[in-house]
């Protein structure tokens, strides 16, 4: 079974799990990145979910012993992923399956994983979590050039402060909206303030991501 723990500072969740479950999540992603049409690059960002998971559950990541009352809990693994791009694998996971040739274990673990999702959201950002849960949801698996919008959004992301991820994490997932660039002039015309600018996320395309601070 799938589950999650928050990390500090809002800034991802530990997806934890057994390791027969972490096991055949990892199994899935690695199948769908040879197969998915939507993963262009697979040695990309979709195969590094599927590396995740595996360092994981072969233990080089976080191992949760069971507490001394319960033994009988087992062993449970987990992994730091990053917001914006745990959210994003996810998407292109469940896009994915659209194309593919699939069973009903690929359904379970699909939606094991956006359960764990959708409640370390909730956890994590109260009131704003149905906002972004919704927002993630409406993100264009189809948009060629989705993938390379993540960059430069979570080194921003990255280098922002605990409140301002409570406060602009919703505009950035917003911001991968195909028509965000083209909306953000229109925006200045007619009086908004937008929370973020596509020049923001310009300052870091060739740069690496500081450190999240888990």
């Amino acid at each position: 079974m799938l589950s999650h723990l928050i990390t500090k500072n809002h800034a991802g969740l530990m997806l934890t799990g057994d390791y027969w479950s972490l096991k055949a999540l990892h199994e899935m992603a690695h199948d769908i990145n040879e197969r998915s049409p939507l993963v262009k690059n697979k040695e990309g960002t979709f195969l590094g979910f599927a590396y995740d998971i595996r360092k994981a559950f072969e233990g080089q990541r976080e191992v949760i012993k069971p507490p001394r009352h319960a033994p009988e809990f087992g062993v449970r693994y987990g992994v730091k992923i990053l917001w914006p791009t745990l959210l994003l694998q996810q998407h292109i996971l469940r896009q994915s399956l659209a194309f593919l040739e699939h069973g009903r274990r690929y359904q379970a673990l699909t939606y094991a994983l956006e359960a764990a999702i959708e409640e370390g959201l909730m956890e994590d950002f109260g009131a704003l979590g149905p906002k972004i849960i919704k927002a993630w949801g409406r993100l264009n698996g189809s948009d060629p050039n989705l993938v390379d919008k993540l960059h430069g959004r979570a080194g921003l992301f990255c280098s922002w402060s605990k409140s301002q991820r409570a406060r602009g994490f919703l505009a950035l997932i917003e911001s991968f909206d195909p028509m965000f660039e083209r909306l953000y002039p229109l925006q200045l015309r007619n009086g908004d303030k937008p929370m973020l600018s596509p020049a923001e996320f310009e300052g870091w395309e060739n740069r690496e991501w500081p450190d999240p601070k888990w």
